[in-house]
């Protein structure tokens, strides 16, 4: 995969030996100047201690590197979680001669186990020596988990000088909205505000990471941050057509990376749209297609091929929305299957739910509220995935 990387980025990758010896576990994203920085976090109240450190720093406005690892969350560790994560932020910034504050960290992994510090510094060592050694692949490939491919893209918009944006994540369990499951780097060499790349990364957020969900479990470490180091000198303000620009090429390159978490869902075999229309408000449309997406009994029934259509109006009913049933049109693949009645066109739907893609759509008919939340199946390789997660 070809993937351009903004002006003033630098990485490294090396082998900490967090959960597993000989694999690239932790990595190092450098702005050789700070950057504005923008970011979103997971509303668990349980936040793990890199979560509650990105939280306060943020609010500078400013960061210039990051320190990423897989392995261990560094969630429900207490007041020492706190301090060994400290103690690995203030020795890269010491090792790069930089303010301490701009440092952020990012944990994914195991929840409730020490984070193996000792070991982290010896890698940190080896991050700083070789920064810009790595390509922004490997850092993809350091903070997977149970992923089973790396997730990254990039947008470029063309202007005097080329902008770009650079994505790069990690996730395929514990996946539901707000935000998802996930650590999301997104690099940017354009000069903008942090307050409005916030606004930007705000509606990015909403169609992409906060539209997926795989098991509707909802992480301690959800992190999605934005850097721009400003290294093309273009500038983007509010009410251009180059800030409409920026806004369309962040959220689709930050949908694009949601639908790849959804396609990694652990044990997926199908990737689902669920799409809702007809709502009074885009909030009723909402809860209803996650109630949709994360129905057990929908998730099996896509996997086992039964067109058993009545699981998703039984989502519909208990989501909480008020609905009128003779009102509500459900199609599978474009199948109409219930129109205020059934259809009776199962045995048409049995062969079209064989497909990788599948689409649900439901018609409420109750108004103009609409959304599309994107999900899986749910499969024996699931729960055998996540019952050794820590074996």
């Amino acid at each position: 995969m070809d993937i351009v990387s903004p002006d003033g980025f630098l990485y490294s990758v090396a082998k900490a030996g967090i959960k597993y010896p000989d694999r690239y576990d932790i990595a190092l994203i450098y702005s050789k100047r700070p950057a504005q920085v923008a970011g979103f976090f997971t509303t668990n109240q349980i936040k793990a201690a890199p979560v509650k450190i990105c939280m306060k720093r943020i609010r500078s406005g400013q960061a210039q590197a990051l320190i990423l690892n897989s392995g261990n969350a560094n969630a429900c560790t207490g007041k020492k979680g706190i301090e060994d994560a400290l103690k690995v932020t203030d020795y890269i910034a010491e090792k790069l001669a930089i303010n301490k504050e701009y440092v952020y960290p990012l944990s994914t992994g195991v929840i409730g186990m020490p984070l193996p510090v000792e070991r982290i510094m010896k890698a940190v060592d080896e991050l700083v020596n070789s920064l810009g050694n790595a390509q922004p692949l490997q850092v993809a490939e350091a903070i997977m988990t149970t992923d089973t491919f790396p997730k990254l893209t990039y947008r470029q918009i063309e202007t005097a000088s080329p902008v770009t944006i650079l994505g790069i994540c990690k996730g395929a369990g514990m996946i539901c909205p707000n935000m998802a499951t996930m650590l999301c780097t997104i690099l940017t060499d354009a000069k903008i505000s942090s307050d409005l790349m916030k606004e930007a990364l705000r509606d990015a957020v909403a169609q992409s990471f906060n539209s997926i969900t795989v098991d509707g479990d909802m992480s301690t470490n959800d992190t999605v941050l934005m850097l721009a180091n400003g290294e093309s000198e273009i500038k983007i303000e509010r009410k251009t057509n180059l800030w409409k620009q920026f806004r369309e090429v962040l959220t689709d390159l930050c949908i694009e990376l949601s639908k790849m978490i959804v396609k990694d869902g652990e044990g997926a075999t199908k990737f689902v749209s669920v799409t809702v229309k007809g709502a009074k408000t885009t909030q009723d449309a909402r809860r209803v297609a996650r109630a949709v997406a994360n129905s057990l009994l929908v998730k099996t029934a896509l996997y086992g091929g039964d067109p058993n259509w009545g699981r998703v109006i039984a989502a519909v009913g208990y989501s909480g929305v008020p609905v009128k049933e003779e009102k509500i049109e459900i199609y599978i693949n474009d199948i109409c299957l219930f129109r205020g009645l059934p259809t009776m066109r199962e045995d048409e739907l049995k062969e079209s739910l064989k497909q990788r893609e599948i689409e649900i759509l439901i018609n409420l008919n109750l108004g103009k509220g609409h959304t599309t939340i994107f999900t899986t199946d749910l499969s024996e390789d699931y729960v055998r995935i996540n019952s050794a997660y820590r074996t």
